[in-house]
């Protein structure tokens, strides 16, 4: 078989042509150390260098940890061979065999997870995480009020106000092996602000005070990253139409509908049906000053959260907690990951069952929810 016709038959091209993620690869084309040197240096890394082999052994180190401390379960382990094997080299060349052997599984286990954290990272959020932080932050913060009465933003009274400053490089990775794309450029919530209201009518306020005060500029909102599982908009805007003030609404409360199945903004395919809350993604303008006097100027996303009490506490049981959405999480990427490795059946994932090769969800990351009884105001950072 000549070198074109090896190369259609294999998985490389499909990545272009098909759509595929590498991680859906069983196997790559590798067959001498001389090509695995060359494939590793046009991923990025020179094998020849210290500095290079250095970072791709400490890449390893991280995945080998993350595969058996998060994905495995007792009574599975990591082939020895391919466990205790350093030289990156070797490992693809043994993820390239014809033959489908424990080794050669393994390989690729090891090489999928080594894949997704050598992507795992964000060079503004790293280089000026906390100039960031306080940009973004600072124009909620300045509208907080912390009184003996409680916290309000404005004069609307609230029930939690977080802000997470940062997301944790696994949370990230069990992130991205569920998606199609695997890069941490489609990671839009290192920052993080959640808002619990008393209500969903003041959830529908808090959502008119951030763009009266200008503290989120929806012009800036990525439009496919917008999820809307508490309210439904054609009811309120048939309801609402001739009200002139939100003051004039207080009898809808409790009849403000969610919206049904049909109209729920959301494709988390590892979000129970019953998680309500409204969710974007917005960009802010970053505007810093390096150390020499040169300007730097970049858009930055973080993800905003609202929801009102009564489905802050409903998310925290049920389908909907942070623990069952964790686990249908974990579930599909050990089926995405290990494929038949996996020594016993995971429960079926639910609800929508959809395994994270045939769809890309936009995961609402929940890693930092705290627990019912620590209702509070926490800005954290």
């Amino acid at each position: 078989m000549n070198e074109e016709l090896r190369l259609w038959a294999g998985a490389s091209l499909r990545t272009v042509l098909k759509g595929q993620s590498i991680i859906d690869s069983p196997r790559l084309q590798v067959e001498t150390l001389e090509e695995a040197e060359a494939f590793l240096e046009c991923y990025g890394f020179d094998y020849h260098q210290d500095e290079d082999r250095q970072e791709v052994e400490a890449i390893r180190q991280e995945a080998i940890s993350f595969i058996e401390e998060v994905l495995l379960e007792e009574g599975e382990e990591i082939s020895p061979e391919v466990r205790n094997q350093e030289n990156l080299l070797k490992l693809l060349l043994w993820v390239s065999s014809t033959e489908a052997t424990p080794r050669s599984r393994w390989s690729c286990v090891v090489l999928r997870v080594m894949h997704t954290f050598a992507h795992c990272g964000s060079y503004f959020n790293e280089r000026y995480h906390e100039q960031v932080k306080e940009q973004i932050f600072g124009r909620f913060e300045q509208h907080i009020r912390d009184t003996s009465n409680g916290v309000f933003l404005g004069d609307i009274e609230l029930v939690v106000y977080e802000s997470r400053s940062s997301k944790s490089r696994r949370s990230a990775v069990l992130k991205m092996l569920h998606k199609a794309e695997n890069v941490a450029a489609d990671i839009f919530d290192w920052l993080g602000i959640r808002i619990v209201t008393r209500d969903p009518l003041d959830a529908l306020r808090v959502l008119c005070y951030l763009r009266q005060h200008n503290i989120v500029m929806f012009a800036n909102i990525k439009p496919s990253r917008s999820r809307n599982s508490l309210i439904d908009v054609e009811w309120m805007e048939d309801r609402w139409k001739d009200i002139d003030d939100f003051s004039q609404l207080s009898a809808d409360l409790e009849k403000i509908k969610s919206p049904g199945d049909a109209k729920r903004l959301t494709d988390n395919a590892f979000s129970g049906t019953s998680y309500k809350a409204l969710q974007f993604t917005c960009r802010q303008r970053i505007k810093l000053t390096e150390a020499d006097g040169k300007q730097i100027r970049f858009y930055f996303p973080f993800e905003i959260q609202i929801l009102d009490e009564a489905s802050y506490l409903s998310n925290h049981s049920g389908a909907a907690s942070h623990a069952q959405y964790k686990q249908r999480q974990v579930q599909a990427v050990r089926r995405r990951v290990l494929g038949s490795l996996c020594k016993k059946r995971d429960p079926e994932i639910t609800p929508g069952s959809a395994e994270p090769a045939d769809k890309d969800p936009d995961d609402k990351d929940r890693d930092d929810e705290i627990q019912p009884a620590h209702l509070r105001i926490s800005i954290q950072g």
